[in-house]
């Protein structure tokens, strides 16, 4: 049984790892990286797409933040209130990511 404990572990660990492994990816803060695009959230944004690999700024309640996505293989979808600063967002805003062309080939 002790067997089974020590090597319950590391699958444990490499599994909860990999359901991390895309939100880490996503949520690189891209302070003073060139921006390729910039998005004003108002009142009525409910979601918003961006391309895996840029560097969005985005615009909301009278705060700005960059932001690159890294999404490498397939799509994602993200919720901005996770990456946006305290009292950016006062509501759920879906970021839809494309994946990066430069890994699809």
């Amino acid at each position: 049984m002790k067997m089974l404990r020590t090597f319950g572990s590391p699958i444990v660990l490499a599994a909860a790892f990999a359901l991390a492994a895309p939100l880490l990816i996503a949520t690189a803060s891209a302070s003073g990286a060139s921006v390729d695009r910039a998005i004003v959230i108002d009142s009525s944004t409910r979601s918003v797409n961006v391309n895996g690999g840029d560097v969005i700024r985005f615009s909301a309640n009278g705060q700005t933040f960059d932001h690159r996505f890294n999404s490498y293989t397939h799509s994602r979808v993200y919720d901005l209130g996770k990456i946006a600063p305290a009292g950016a967002l006062n509501r759920s805003v879906k970021v839809y990511v494309t994946a990066d062309d430069r890994y699809t080939g």
